[in-house]
C-alpha cells in the first residue's frame, strides 16, 4: 500500500518566457504545484508586472516571485523562502498591493524615489539592535524560528517578540517583507560575517 506524500516543500518554477501559457491556462499549473508553492522566475520587472497584474489570485492563490537578476546570495535565501512556502514579492509589486498600481511613465524618477526612500530605509535598519539585525539575517537566509532560536540560544518566543520589534521598527508586515527589505539595505559586510 502506497500512502500520498504531500507537496509540502514543492516548488514549481515557470520562467518568464511561458508567461501567456501560464495566464491562459493557469489551472493547469497550479495542479502541477499541489499543495506546493507556484513560482514565476522573471528577469526584466515588466514581465512580473505583466503576470502579478493579469493573475487571478481569488480563483488560483498567490504565486511567488523569483528573480534571476540578483545575487546569488539573495536568490538562494528567496528560493529557501519559497521552499518554505513563504511568498516572494518584490518591492516594486509590494508597492502595488495596497493603492492602484501605477507605472512610473519614466525609469530615471523611480530612481530618484528609490535613492531618498533608501537613505529612510539605512535610518530604520540603524534603529534595530544587535540581536534583532541577527534576527533579520536569518530569516533572510530562510531559517525557521526554531533554527534561529538554536543559532542564537535563545527561545521561539524570544525569536518571534524580536520579529515582532523588527517588523513594526521597519514598517513592513510579514517575514519576507522584513527578508526582502534586509537584502535592500543591509551592508554588504553584514550578509557576508558569520554571526558570533
Amino acid at each position: 500500500m502506497r500512502t500520498h506524500v504531500p507537496d509540502s516543500g514543492k516548488i514549481v518554477v515557470v520562467d518568464q518566457m511561458l508567461i501567456e501559457d501560464l495566464l491562459a491556462r493557469p489551472d493547469a499549473y497550479t495542479k502541477s504545484a499541489g499543495s506546493g508553492c507556484l513560482a514565476f522566475a522573471y528577469r526584466k520587472e515588466e514581465s512580473a508586472r505583466h503576470l502579478f497584474e493579469g493573475w487571478n489570485r481569488a480563483q488560483f492563490g498567490d504565486v511567488g516571485f523569483l528573480p534571476m537578476n540578483v545575487a546569488p546570495d539573495a536568490w538562494r535565501a528567496i528560493l529557501r523562502l519559497l521552499m518554505h512556502e513563504e511568498l516572494y514579492l518584490p518591492s516594486f509589486l509590494a508597492d502595488c498591493v495596497s493603492p492602484p498600481c501605477q507605472r512610473a511613465p519614466e525609469r530615471a524618477p523611480q530612481r530618484e524615489a528609490i535613492t531618498s526612500n533608501g537613505a529612510d530605509r539605512h535610518a530604520q535598519y540603524s534603529k534595530l539592535t544587535r540581536r534583532e539585525k541577527q534576527v533579520l539575517q536569518l530569516v533572510s537566509e530562510g531559517k525557521s524560528n526554531k533554527l534561529i532560536a538554536a543559532k542564537l540560544g535563545i527561545t521561539e518566543h524570544t525569536v518571534k517578540l524580536h520579529m515582532h520589534n523588527v517588523v513594526g521598527k521597519i514598517g513592513v508586515s510579514n517575514r519576507t517583507a522584513a527578508a526582502h527589505f534586509y537584502f535592500e539595505v543591509a551592508p554588504h559586510e553584514a550578509q557576508q560575517t558569520a554571526l558570533d
